[in-house]
């Protein structure tokens, strides 16, 4: 059931063989528009999740910008949704501080997995009930935190080594070398935030351990740098326009649209990589082994996928 109205599971029609394929974009917007109120409820549920870290994340980043600011003898950060998030923090009792943003650290992983399983599965085509968002952080839950723990880390250490580690450390290993430590740091993000868009999608897709889902996460930075980029612009088009504007737009698009709009982009991209480079060569080589036709792998579910996706569907429908 959606948070807004109810839903009602309708199989998908069956598509006319002469059909024309449609493009990208308008497939994407397509599918978008046709479960925008579950991409909305998704959203909201994510959002409250993740409240507490951006509460503090952005009145860090406030404070930051609010004392270079202040030569100019106008806070104009204050004006932004930034500004107004960090806001909300004052707001919240501080001896619930602590207890929240812990409690957000620990969902941040798990509850990622269960919304890229969603999202995987309405890229696919393919049912997906709004339980899923809970019940697949549990069953992805070891990995989950895993992977939310490293985003949190590295991040953390990346831009403290661009803005404030270096900065202080330029003060004694020289200029040049506080600028080469810099940009160093800032690749090293740029990588990272490629890396992400296959290490929950594959966790989700895959049955592999950590270690070679990071492996192959660092392969696809390069067989899928076009889609990174088309997928982080579109995200970072969206993080200004949500959080550096008007206050308005942030109290509307944080909520409701943002983190859906921008990960289910994300899945939507990037998914054909984790298809052609992992799936169909698996499906080829199961096909191999059972000496079955070659398929075209749109139809079947993968033999690597983790188990139980195809029993659950089946019991809920």
């Amino acid at each position: 059931m959606s948070l807004f109205r109810p839903y009602i599971y309708k199989p998908r029609p069956d598509l006319l063989d002469n059909a024309p394929v449609k493009k990208s974009f308008f497939h994407f917007f397509e599918l978008y528009f046709r479960k925008f109120w579950r991409f909305l409820s998704l959203n909201l549920w994510y959002f409250l999740v993740t409240l507490p870290m951006l509460l503090y994340v952005f009145y860090t980043v406030n404070g930051i910008f609010a004392d270079r600011l202040s030569e100019l003898g106008e806070d104009v950060i204050l004006l932004s949704g930034v500004g107004f998030i960090a806001a909300l923090f004052n707001r919240i009792p501080s001896v619930l501080n602590v207890p929240l943003l812990i409690l957000s650290v620990l969902l941040y992983g798990p509850v990622t997995m269960g919304l890229t399983y969603i999202f995987r599965n309405f890229a696919r085509e393919e049912h997906a009930w709004m339980s899923d968002l809970w019940s697949r952080a549990w069953s992805n839950a070891r990995q989950g935190l895993f992977f939310g723990f490293m985003d949190i880390l590295v991040v953390w250490l990346c831009v403290n080594g661009m803005f404030g580690g270096v900065a202080a450390a330029g003060k004694n290993l020289g200029y040049a070398l506080s600028v080469i430590l810099s940009v160093i740091c800032g690749v090293a993000l740029v990588i990272w935030f490629f890396m992400r868009h296959y290490t929950y999608l594959m966790a989700v897709t895959v049955n592999l351990n950590v270690f070679r889902i990071l492996k192959n996460a660092w392969l696809f930075v390069v067989l899928g740098f076009g889609r990174n980029v088309i997928s982080s612009l579109v995200t970072l088009a969206c993080l200004v326009a949500s959080f550096l504007l008007a206050p308005l737009l942030t109290i509307i698009t944080v909520p409701l649209f943002y983190y859906s709009f921008t990960w289910f982009c994300t899945t939507f991209t990037c998914y054909p990589i984790v298809k052609k480079y992992i799936i169909v060569p698996a499906l080829e080589a199961q096909e191999r082994e059972n000496g079955t036709a070659p398929s075209s792998g749109d139809d079947e579910r993968e033999s690597t996928e983790n188990p139980g996706d195809e029993e659950k569907e089946q019991s809920e429908e």
